[in-house]
């Protein structure tokens, strides 16, 4: 994963559409609920990519330290041409080892943390770290995401969360919740073209077994067009 995200860091805020599309979309989400927020905050920003979610946070809000978590060394080396102040910390890490939850005011992951091997496990972590008045603010592809395809055709895009399996992580007397589906679509002249442009921006990994010689020559033969529908999950928690 590492390597893929390291290759697609060259050019990915030029090619990153649905990610920008979507952190503009959370960001907005976000300040229905902080109109203001006077307060100095401390961010964690998890696989933050080239750094873009928190440099918007950066500009609206009064943050007191930027944490930026990201596998990609390369795509925390690009983060780094868009902050001039101390106050950002810069981790190349993968964010399910990550721990010190308790020591941020907002934590933030756009487009990044389905990503995680365990992605309830990660949520349960986080909900039991952090402090109290603690917003997280989260985006996700979820499992209602590319329907359309053909069966053969999933084969070649990755299982996203079930956004019914978090059912049983908030307890509602303990969290405020509150959640936003949004709906991205795009057509594409064939199901390799689509893969073409996520291995421009590194998400091109798999996390399903290997695909037979066999598939690959299906993919390579289907030359139909292809409209892919992104259901987004945009979740907003805050501990009470």
């Amino acid at each position: 994963m590492q390597l893929s995200f390291d290759k697609g860091s060259e050019n990915y805020d030029f090619n990153s559409k649905l990610q920008k599309i979507i952190s503009d979309e959370m960001l907005s989400f976000f300040f229905q609920e902080f109109e203001s927020l006077k307060k100095k905050v401390s961010l964690l920003d998890l696989g933050c990519g080239t750094g873009e979610i928190s440099k918007k946070l950066n500009e609206k809000l009064n943050l007191k330290t930027i944490h930026l978590v990201d596998i990609s060394k390369k795509m925390i080396e690009k983060s780094m041409e868009k902050f001039k102040d101390d106050k950002v910390v810069y981790d190349h890490n993968d964010f399910d080892y990550f721990d010190n939850f308790k020591d941020y005011d907002l934590i933030v992951s756009n487009m990044s943390i389905h990503w995680s091997n365990d992605i309830v496990k990660l949520l349960k972590k986080i909900l039991n770290s952090i402090k109290k008045d603690a917003v997280v603010l989260l985006s996700f592809p979820n499992s209602m995401s590319l329907r359309d395809l053909k069966k053969f055709q999933k084969k070649f895009v990755n299982d996203f969360p079930n956004i019914l399996h978090f059912s049983n992580i908030f307890d509602c007397k303990k969290i405020y919740f509150k959640q936003k589906e949004l709906i991205h679509e795009e057509r594409f002249e064939s199901i390799l073209d689509f893969l073409k442009n996520l291995r421009k921006i590194g998400a091109n990994v798999s996390n399903k077994k290997l695909i037979s010689f066999k598939d690959l020559i299906s993919l390579r033969r289907d030359k139909s067009s292809v409209k892919i529908r992104f259901n987004i999950s945009c979740i907003f928690f805050r501990k009470i």
